[in-house]
């Protein structure tokens, strides 16, 4: 991916439910996320 509409930090539940309602309009998202894992 060289570029992205929108960029959310944060992979808990409000930053996906952003990146997955911003997806929907046909967005290129990108999650930066510090943990490994959930």
């Amino acid at each position: 991916m060289e570029s992205a509409d929108c960029v959310v930090i944060g992979a808990g539940i409000v930053g996906l439910a952003v990146a997955r309602a911003m997806s929907r309009r046909n967005r290129e998202v990108l999650i930066l996320e510090a943990e490994p894992s959930f």
